[in-house]
C-alpha cells in the first residue's frame, strides 16, 4: 500500500441515457436520468482506494447541503479527507449525455468556477496525481518536495512538472517526437514518459529517445465512457507503484478502467 496525494475535482455528475446520438436539430428521448459522485480526483482516487492505497484527496466543496454530504461519503468510501475545504456556493451537478454507443458530451454548469490550487499539503506521498484546472505556482514549487508525479494532460498549455503525464492523443499534435517536445515544455524539467491514449487503440508511450506502440486486447464494448481516462490513471499508478515498466502499465491500466467502465455502465440499465 502507498499514500497518493490526489489532486483533483469531485463533481455530482447528472447521467443522460439518451435513446440515440445527438445530431443538428433532432429530437431524443432520455430513457433514465442517474446522478453519481463523479469527477477527476474521485474517480482516479477511488480505483487507487480500491487497488489498496492510502488517497488524500485535495480538492473543494460546496458549502451547502449537499456538498457536505459529499464530504462526509469521501469519507465513509475510505478517502482521506483532512485536505477537502469547503467554499461558498451550491453545489450544481455537471449534466453528461451518453448515447447508445457510450459516446458521452459533457456540460458544466453556467458560470462554475472551481478555486484553483494555492498550495499543496506538506504531507509524505509516495506519488502525487495532478488532474486540476489550475495551481497556483506555490503550488508547482511544492511538487520538488515529491519523487514522483503522475499528471493528466492540462488543457491549456499551463506548467506541470511531473514524471509522467498522461493524454488522449486528439489533445496532443503531431508525431510522437513533436509531442514529446510539448510535454517536455508543460513537464519539465522532470519528464520521462508521456502516455497517449486513443479509446480502445494501441496506446503509444514516448520518452525523450523512442516511443513504443501498446496494442490492447479485444474488449466488450461499454455503454458509458464517462471517466474512462481517470479510471486509466488510477490504475497506471498503481501499476508503477507495483514496479512495472510503462508498457506493462498501460496495459494493466486498461483491464483496470474496463473493469470500471462495465461496472459503471451496468448502473444506466
Amino acid at each position: 500500500m502507498a499514500r497518493i496525494m490526489v489532486v483533483g475535482n469531485a463533481n455530482v455528475d447528472r447521467i443522460w441515457w439518451l435513446d440515440r446520438p445527438l445530431v443538428p436539430g433532432g429530437r431524443l428521448a432520455c430513457q433514465s436520468i442517474e446522478e453519481r459522485y463523479g469527477g477527476g480526483g474521485f474517480n482516479a482516487g477511488l480505483v487507487l482506494l480500491d487497488l489498496g492505497h492510502e488517497v488524500m484527496l485535495v480538492t473543494s466543496l460546496h458549502d451547502d447541503d449537499r456538498g457536505r454530504t459529499y464530504l462526509k461519503d469521501l469519507g465513509k468510501r475510505g478517502f482521506n479527507t483532512d485536505f477537502v475545504g469547503l467554499v461558498p456556493g451550491k453545489t450544481e451537478a455537471v449534466d453528461i449525455l451518453v448515447d447508445p454507443s457510450g459516446e458521452r458530451t459533457i456540460i458544466a454548469p453556467a458560470g462554475r468556477r472551481r478555486p484553483g490550487i494555492e498550495a499543496l499539503p506538506p504531507i509524505d506521498a509516495s506519488l502525487v496525481y495532478l488532474n486540476a484546472r489550475a495551481m497556483s505556482p506555490a503550488a508547482l514549487r511544492q511538487l520538488d518536495d515529491f519523487d514522483q508525479v503522475v499528471s493528466q494532460y492540462p488543457l491549456s498549455a499551463e506548467r506541470r512538472p511531473a514524471n509522467v503525464l498522461i493524454a488522449s492523443r486528439s489533445d496532443v499534435k503531431g508525431a510522437a517526437q513533436t509531442a514529446w517536445q510539448a510535454a517536455a515544455e508543460i513537464a519539465a524539467p522532470r519528464l520521462e514518459t508521456l502516455v497517449l491514449t486513443s479509446g480502445m487503440q494501441p496506446i503509444e508511450i514516448v520518452s525523450r529517445q523512442d516511443s513504443i506502440i501498446v496494442e490492447l486486447p479485444p474488449a466488450a464494448p461499454v455503454r458509458d465512457t464517462t471517466g474512462a481516462g481517470d479510471y486509466f490513471a488510477g490504475g497506471y499508478i498503481d501499476a508503477i507503484i507495483g514496479g512495472l515498466d510503462a508498457g506493462a502499465a498501460a496495459l494493466a491500466a486498461c483491464k483496470v478502467a474496463a473493469s470500471y467502465l462495465a461496472a459503471s455502465g451496468n448502473h444506466g440499465s
